[in-house]
């Protein structure tokens, strides 16, 4: 009996406990709520279908250097230091997609269509010169295929980093297929992001250098904001890749496709060797299968970098900027 008691007061207690570190969480996310929202936001803003959208334009002429972000909370910092380093004898533009860091999250569904119209209009507004030549991470490469199909005229190149491909199964055996498609666990995510854990979580998302000082103060703390609309952007993510799958061609426009080369890339989160193995295999084939996107089309090799080649080796995102902007200048 005595057992009985003292089990129930330790349960009590833990519960008690709980509650108070879920208060303390909630109050904290509060604080730290009002306090970002003082940030100043790093570049302007334009109005897209009855809701504010940023944007961070830099140099002038054509022409427009158009960055698209990964599935990615961080908006355009994950841009940002690239900007700073690129000439500006032309325009580079970097924005966030409706909902992400100041973004507005505005009525549109998160289809492919939908945000390369949101990006389009946004450019429209900003005044950046034509022609464009767009530069997508991952998720954000595979979203540039809906730009090119409904604005070709527009589009002088295209830069594909470490680029997503949509009809992935083609390549994966079901079991990797489901592994690597699982998603983030939304649930849990919007419950940490109420009582301030997610943006613990987040905290050093980018290097711990002083190059990255500024993007690691700013994306965790306006991480409250990103986090519903990424998730959002995680829903749409099957049919997304289902409607790009189908747009198979860019014509003769301009690609590059630069491909993360380190090996180890897949170490943190795949343990079984031979898993790997068909991981790296079928990473190699999707990225080589890109370049049948365009007629005039190369593959350059990141050999330092996993996913993230804008952290790892930035300047070969640069020099590919440069050498396209060159390439279509004299066309």
């Amino acid at each position: 009996m005595n057992t009985l008691k003292w089990i129930k007061r330790i349960l009590m207690a833990l519960l008690l406990i709980i509650f108070l570190l879920l208060m303390a969480g909630f109050v904290f996310e509060r604080i730290s709520r009002s306090i970002a929202e003082k940030i100043k936001p790093d570049g302007q803003f334009a109005e897209v279908e009855n809701h504010k959208m940023h944007y961070l334009q830099q140099g002038k002429g054509g022409p427009t250097v158009v960055f698209e972000t990964a599935f990615d909370p961080a908006g355009h910092l994950q841009w940002y230091h690239i900007q700073q380093n690129l000439p500006k004898s032309y325009t580079t533009f970097s924005y966030d997609r409706s909902g992400i860091l100041w973004s507005e999250r505005g009525a549109n569904p998160k289809t492919g269509e939908k945000m390369a119209e949101e990006l389009h209009t946004l450019l429209e507004k900003s005044k950046a010169p034509k022609p464009y030549i767009l530069v997508g991470h991952s998720f954000g490469g595979m979203l540039t295929r809906f730009f090119v199909q409904k604005y070709p005229k527009d589009v002088a190149g295209v830069i594909l980093v470490d680029s997503q491909y949509p009809a992935d199964e083609k390549y994966l055996s079901p079991q990797l297929y489901k592994m690597v498609n699982q998603g983030l666990p939304g649930g849990f995510l919007k419950f940490a992001n109420t009582f301030g854990a997610a943006r613990l979580m987040f905290k050093n998302m980018f290097p711990e250098n002083n190059q990255y000082q500024y993007q690691n103060s700013v994306m965790p703390a306006l991480l409250y904001k990103s986090a519903d609309a990424t998730l959002e952007e995680q829903d749409h993510m099957k049919s997304v890749k289902t409607e790009a799958a189908a747009i198979n061609t860019f014509g003769s426009v301009p690609l590059y496709v630069i491909t993360a080369g380190d090996k180890t890339k897949y170490d943190s989160f795949i343990k079984d060797q031979k898993i790997k193995n068909e991981m790296l295999g079928a990473w190699d084939k999707m990225q080589k299968d890109l370049l049948n996107l365009s007629t005039d089309s190369k593959q350059i090799i990141a050999e330092k970098s996993g996913h993230y080649i804008n952290q790892d080796q930035p300047e070969v995102i640069e020099k590919a900027v440069n050498d396209m902007v060159e390439k279509v200048s004299v066309q």
